[in-house]
Formats: C-alpha cells, structure tokens, sequence
C-alpha cells in the first residue's frame, strides 16, 4: 500500500522550508484523538473481523488514523464481508436462478454484490487505500511543488 506522498519526502530537490511544512502537516494529522480500539467489534461476521485484522495494522501504521475513522473501518470491512458473501451465493447458485414458475431471472446476490462493492470502494477511497485517492494527494503535491518563478513579479508590473 502507497504512502500518501504529501507527506513523505519524494525524489528531487525540496527547501527546507517545505521539509518543515511538510513534517508540521505529518504532526497534524497524527496530533488527531489516535484509534485506541484496533480490535473489531464483537458482533462483526469472522469474514468482516478477517479483513479487519489484515487491513488496520497497515493502515495504523501508515496513516493518521483517528477514531473519526472508525465508523469508515467499520463500514468497509462489512461490505468486504458482504461482498465476499455474495460471491460465494453467485458461485453456488449461478448468475441466473430459475424461478418455481421456470422463468430464469439475476440471481439477488448479484445486486447486493453490486452494493456491497460500490460501498467498500466508498469507504476505501475516504480512508486513502484506492489509487484513486491516493493519485489525488500525490496530485495536490505535485501542484504545491511548483517552483515559484521570480520574473513572474516583474511580468505582471
């Protein structure tokens, strides 16, 4: 998993002050209430509590996770289990199902497969684990470490 580059040191010539900037915007992020309960909640599925266990010491130990950011773990390993759980519903009863009346139609657990994925990519880009989200910050940096142009003064005069 990528670190968010705009707080990590990248390839390049970067001043010192930028260095400061960018250790000050570090500390602030991580000066946020940190989480405490890294241990799934109780009444998780063990498909949910298995994502959790694989995914929050990375993340723990990569970003400045809070307890903002709980509910987000939360609601992303359970459409991880979820999701999971469809699959295994599509692999046992097939894409289509026929129904009493011989009429074959989607099998439900393709919707919810849907969802399930739609919500975890949700709530994987609001905790930075998407390359989608982390392009944007890396993006954002790129845009701050424009050299300033010292004739752009005298242009504009």
């Amino acid at each position: 998993m990528g670190h968010p580059k705009i707080l990590h040191d990248t390839k390049g010539n970067i001043s010192s002050e930028e260095k400061a900037i960018r250790v000050d915007a570090r500390e602030e992020l991580f000066k946020q209430q940190p989480l405490i309960n890294i241990t799934p909640p109780d009444w998780m599925s063990a498909s949910a509590r298995s994502e959790w266990n694989r995914i929050v010491p990375t993340l723990k130990k990569d970003y400045p996770l809070s307890e903002a950011d709980y509910g987000s773990l939360v609601a992303y390993c359970l459409a991880f289990a979820r999701m999971k759980t469809a699959e295994a519903e599509i692999r046992k009863s097939g894409t289509f199902i026929t129904c009493e009346n011989g009429v074959k139609k989607a099998n439900p657990a393709v919707r919810v497969q849907s969802q399930a994925m739609s919500d975890l990519k949700k709530q994987a880009t609001s905790l930075g684990m998407t390359l989608e989200s982390r392009s944007k910050l890396a993006l954002n940096k790129v845009k701050n470490d424009e050299p300033e142009d010292p004739f752009k003064e005298l242009m504009n005069s």
